[in-house]
């Protein structure tokens, strides 16, 4: 090893030690993420359908639409979605929507995005949706739950819900 390699690694080595403390102090300041334990809550909501579109493809029949929904229980509050259904020959479906949820959630005010799924025969179905990208009082807010939807009249539907949820902090 050359004199100038020797005097590089020793200045290199030095300047390691003096970094190594400030790093391990940056790395403790760093807030640790944590989330409330997780809780189960229900609710009921109606909705009113707003259709866009109909079309017609193999049989099935295509509906796009924007979806009012009026929450209570756990969500209180209002839920504006735009989706898409497809009912098919033999009365079954499938649809899938994401809308903005403004309301309150356990006494905190805010909005979130909330995305769900579902599929049925008729009038009746069942899905999932998740609740997410909180803001004010909702931020943080993380949910995923089950619905069971039931067409009530030609744009009109209720039914119930229910959610595993926890709060980032």
């Amino acid at each position: 090893m050359n004199n100038n390699t020797f005097v590089q690694e020793t200045r290199t080595k030095k300047t390691l030690k003096l970094l190594l403390p400030l790093l391990l102090s940056l790395i403790l300041l760093v807030p640790m993420v944590s989330a409330s334990t997780p809780a189960s809550a229900t609710g009921r909501f109606t909705a009113t359908v707003a259709i866009t579109s109909i079309s017609q493809a193999d049989g099935n029949t295509i509906i796009t639409a924007i979806e009012t929904q009026t929450l209570s229980g756990f969500l209180t509050g209002t839920r504006i979605a735009i989706g898409l259904e497809i009912i098919h020959p033999d009365d079954t479906f499938n649809a899938h929507d994401s809308g903005t949820f403004t309301g309150t959630v356990n006494g905190m005010s805010g909005t979130a995005v909330i995305t769900g799924s579902s599929t049925g025969t008729g009038a009746t179905g069942s899905g999932q949706f998740v609740v997410e990208l909180g803001a004010a009082g909702l931020s943080g807010l993380h949910a995923q739950g089950t619905f069971q939807p039931t067409v009530t009249g030609p744009t009109t539907v209720t039914g119930t819900y229910s959610l595993q949820y926890h709060f980032d902090q």
